[in-house]
């Protein structure tokens, strides 16, 4: 995901337990220690924001990421 993230210009952001991280940044993703099947909330903000939820959702989906 921290990949698929980084390709966008917008800021996007993933939420845990009421924790928020830069999506760019590994090191933040796993600071969070999200666990397997972990509810997560995904936000982007900027100009290509649409393009990157939809890209970080077709990488969840590859990766089997999501049920």
């Amino acid at each position: 995901m921290v990949q698929a993230a980084s390709k966008f210009d917008s800021d996007i952001n993933l939420e845990y337990k009421g924790k928020s991280v830069n999506l760019k940044s590994i090191m933040g993703v796993m600071s969070l220690g999200v666990g397997q099947g972990a509810d997560v909330t995904i936000s982007a903000e900027g100009a290509d924001e649409k393009d990157a939820i939809a890209a970080i959702e077709d990488t969840i989906k590859k990766e089997g990421l999501a049920e």
